[in-house]
């Protein structure tokens, strides 16, 4: 084969994969547009939020779930002893955000997405975690959107957080290191993928909890836009604000 033909050959396979590739990115993007434009309606939205409130925060690329660190049905401060600073004030909210953990240790801003890191991540070859970063109740308040569905939405998520997380042979979280000072991340089950992402993990979890839901949710949006409606409705005036 001449190095003309060899040439020829390899432009053409080269041309195939980059358009199965952008076939494959607009097929993943409309199954995540028609999944956010058509949700699971959830029965627990018209019940008000609980008092103290669950939030939902949204970061640019992710969703976290607040919630009160010295909480009613749990008490988080007790659960992580050991693991959280004594020193937290008790309005505190824990932030709880379930990803690949090379993405919460190493893509700390854009510039630090790599490619391999990427590939490896959506690959699903790294281990998962889950993030909690304690965060003051004002700021909370001011920044997330508080969920409804009153405690029984709140009971479901704590409890989906709970199996989320992963323990050793005698019961005690497994804790990883992270370079971000103040932050908690702990060895959580599951494996990251383009259809099991960290907003995918958010919106299973407000499934459990009845709430209106994306059933395809890799972004942000697909999380937020479901609950358009209810939350803005939840964003009146609760009496423990």
């Amino acid at each position: 084969m001449t190095a003309k033909r060899l040439t020829m050959k390899t432009l053409k396979w080269s041309g195939l994969i980059l358009a199965a590739f952008l076939i494959a990115c607009f097929w993943y993007a409309g199954a995540a547009w028609l999944s956010g434009m058509f949700p699971l309606k959830g029965k627990s939205a018209s019940v008000p939020p609980a008092r103290p409130a669950v939030y939902l925060c949204e970061a640019a690329f992710h969703t976290d779930i607040a919630l009160p660190l010295d909480g009613e049905i749990i008490n988080w401060r007790k659960e992580f002893r050991g693991l959280l600073p004594d020193y937290l004030p008790r309005d505190t909210f824990l932030l709880f955000g379930w990803g690949d953990s090379i993405f919460f240790t190493e893509v700390l801003h854009p510039d630090a997405l790599t490619p391999k890191r990427a590939l490896s991540a959506l690959a699903g070859m790294n281990p998962v975690a889950m993030r909690i970063v304690p965060v003051y109740g004002s700021d909370v308040r001011s920044v997330c959107d508080p969920l409804p569905g009153g405690q029984e939405t709140k009971a479901a998520l704590i409890s989906e957080i709970l199996r989320s997380l992963r323990k050793d042979r005698e019961g005690k979280y497994i804790e990883l290191e992270t370079p971000v000072f103040g932050e908690l991340l702990l060895s959580a089950y599951g494996r990251y993928s383009p259809f099991t992402t960290c907003n995918q993990w958010t919106a299973n979890a407000l499934g459990k909890a009845d709430l209106p839901r994306a059933v395809f949710a890799p972004f942000t949006w697909n999380v937020t836009r479901p609950l358009r409606g209810p939350l803005q409705k939840a964003r009146e005036p609760q009496p423990d604000e």
